[in-house]
């Protein structure tokens, strides 16, 4: 889980941070240390992981019905 920036000669350090910043992006770190920083209990845990899944559902559920909305709305339109 090692990053590693090469910096090229005559490189903007803020070019360089935000490549930095990606990688550790892309690689989850920020996340994995956010998740860490404090300890929660497995209840809480699976509570949590349950209201994300409910959520997840709900929008998935509002993306399929505005799509059917939409092939409604392209049929009548012909």
């Amino acid at each position: 889980m090692t990053i590693s920036i090469k910096v090229k000669r005559n490189e903007n350090i803020n070019r360089v941070l935000s490549r930095f910043k990606a990688a550790v992006m892309s690689e989850g770190i920020m996340k994995t240390v956010k998740e860490k920083s404090h300890f929660v209990k497995p209840c809480l845990r699976k509570k949590l992981k349950s209201e994300e899944a409910a959520r997840q559902r709900k929008k998935d559920e509002m993306k399929l019905i505005r799509q059917a909305q939409n092939e409604q709305n392209e049929w009548y339109r012909r």
